[in-house]
């Protein structure tokens, strides 16, 4: 556990002792107890204090703490681990964005390292600041296909689920998101809600410089075009081309 970590266990946890002494209307003692025992329970079961105070966990039997805290053990373990994975991921992203991976020299050097990070097939032709990554806990997972082209300053969000066939290209600036908060159409939704969704992007496909693919879009087909600067709201077929805000379909390529 980092130093930051620390502090903020100890921080919190004071003052969420604080508030159950006062609520409690006991002494100093009485808050030192439950200080300590908040400390106790984040390192035995993973525990936050604000979790701690939510469950009035202090005045709970054994039985009942060892229950409920092993709970929220297994969420913290959970946790702990898609925060190492984020971690990492961001360290991975400020070595190999960089735009000195351009140079010849370092460039197949950046290739394999996406490659063997998200899993990639062969011959991927990957551009400096490109940011894959996922968000608020989620546990997305990526697949990307073979001779996949992913251009300079593309970010793939992959919260969800995210799957890119074989001979796909992502030109410069496409963003790809595929996660929503439903607190952003109704208020009354906790705003910390984050919800997956899932993208398959079919083979040959080419999406245009900068286009948005929202996360109410689930399938882009085969051998389809997205025009730059869309934004695709919604499926697109095979063969289509589609451009616009919101992105609508003007033909298909092998219909005149």
């Amino acid at each position: 556990m980092g130093v930051n970590r620390l502090r903020q266990v100890i921080k919190y946890g004071w003052n969420h002792a604080e508030e159950i002494k006062i609520s409690a209307n006991k002494s100093f003692n009485y808050k030192l107890k439950i200080f300590f025992d908040i400390i106790y329970c984040f390192f035995t079961y993973k525990m936050w204090s604000n979790q701690y105070l939510k469950e009035s966990f202090f005045i709970l039997s054994d039985k009942d703490r060892e229950d409920l805290g092993n709970k929220y053990k297994e969420i913290g373990i959970k946790r702990d681990k898609w925060q190492n994975d984020f971690i990492n991921t961001r360290k991975f992203l400020a070595k190999y964005t960089s735009i000195k991976y351009e140079i010849e020299s370092k460039r197949e050097k950046r290739r394999k390292a996406y490659t063997k990070k998200y899993n990639a097939g062969k011959n991927l032709m990957i551009e400096y600041n490109v940011d894959i990554s996922r968000q608020h806990y989620l546990d997305g997972t990526i697949s990307i296909g073979d001779n996949v082209l992913i251009a300079k300053n593309c970010f793939i969000d992959y919260s969800g689920s995210v799957i890119i066939k074989n001979n796909v290209q992502l030109t410069n600036g496409v963003i790809i998101e595929t996660h929503h908060h439903p607190y952003h159409s109704d208020c009354n939704i906790d705003k910390n809600i984050a919800l997956p969704s899932s993208l398959v992007i079919e083979e040959n496909s080419t999406i245009g410089s900068r286009a948005i693919i929202l996360d109410s879009c689930n399938y882009i087909g085969k051998h389809s075009r997205i025009g730059a600067g869309a934004v695709v709201t919604k499926d697109v077929p095979d063969y289509a081309i589609v451009v616009g805000v919101p992105a609508k379909i003007i033909r298909y390529q092998n219909k005149i």
